[in-house]
């Protein structure tokens, strides 16, 4: 009777988290997004399906252009670029090199105070176009907004290690444990064993899972096309301004044509979406 019980309560423990899923596939399948990156070059390297390796990812991308727009700013702001060994104009003195929830702090941090620095001396920016330095601006903030967003996912997974990173400094995590803040345990953690491995990952729902991953897909390139379809019909399309000062008709082609294509997708995953969760409804319905 007990093991009849404890089945009895997986399935429906199943069922419920199958039930839960397909809630969040539709309310995503709410909108389509399709973004046209324009790229200086690629490496066609596939990206890593773990969280902590994306996060990682992520985080260097946002390191990088912190540095890079140190030291173009400081160059038209006091003449002069920071060597690599001394601390850069932006981002600053790096204490969290890693990839979890005190390094998402620090680089929202410094993209803030950068931003704050590129608008008071904006009239030194004299070799630098307005557009340049608005779309400059607007990438600081897209860090700022994709990073509060990973700090948040990160906050609710995190809770006990953050208790020790509210202290100054904070205490080193207990054995047995990895502070993913830490660059070197990052390293660490990419040449484990996928066994080995498995025990520090982040437990994420599918939602939580596909923010990180859009976050790695965009990052901090240069978006010049994109298009947002609701499935009430409206239909919104936005054009960087440099590219409509220049635009190129096979990059409009092109975008043009993943949007016909994605829309096809799209409505073919919602139907199978939408008759699985009929299925599961019947089912649930059937063991009420």
């Amino acid at each position: 009777m007990a093991q009849e019980n404890e089945r009895q309560g997986a399935i429906e423990r199943s069922l419920q988290r199958a039930n839960e899923l397909v809630r969040t596939t539709i309310y995503d399948l709410t909108h389509l997004e399709i973004n046209t990156i324009v790229k200086d070059e690629m490496n066609a390297s596939k990206a890593p399906d773990n969280a902590w390796l994306l996060l990682n990812s992520i985080a260097a991308k946002f390191h990088k252009k912190l540095k890079d727009y140190g030291n173009k700013y400081q160059e038209e702001i006091e003449g002069k670029v920071s060597l690599d060994n001394e601390i850069n104009y932006f981002r600053g003195e790096v204490v969290y090199g890693g990839c979890s929830y005190l390094s998402f702090i620090e680089l929202i941090e410094r993209a803030k105070s950068a931003i704050t620095t590129i608008r008071e001396h904006k009239s030194q920016s004299v070799n630098l176009g307005e557009d340049e330095v608005n779309a400059d601006i607007k990438m600081l903030e897209r860090i700022i907004t994709i990073s509060k967003d990973l700090r948040n996912i990160l906050q609710t997974k995190e809770k006990q290690r953050l208790k020790r990173g509210d202290e100054k400094p904070p205490r080193p995590a207990p054995p047995g444990e990895l502070d993913f803040d830490i660059y070197d345990n990052v390293k660490k953690f990419r040449t484990m064993t996928a066994r080995e491995a498995e025990k520090y990952d982040l437990d994420l729902d599918l939602r939580q899972m596909m923010v990180i991953q859009k976050a790695n897909d965009v990052g901090t390139e240069r978006v010049v096309l994109q298009t947002i379809i609701g499935l009430d019909g409206d239909v919104t399309t936005r054009i960087s301004q440099s590219f409509v000062n220049d635009p190129v008709p096979f990059v409009l082609d092109m975008h043009q044509n993943a949007t016909s294509t994605s829309v096809e997708f799209w409505n073919n995953l919602v139907n199978i979406v939408v008759d699985f969760g009929k299925q599961l409804l019947r089912v649930i319905g059937g063991k009420s």
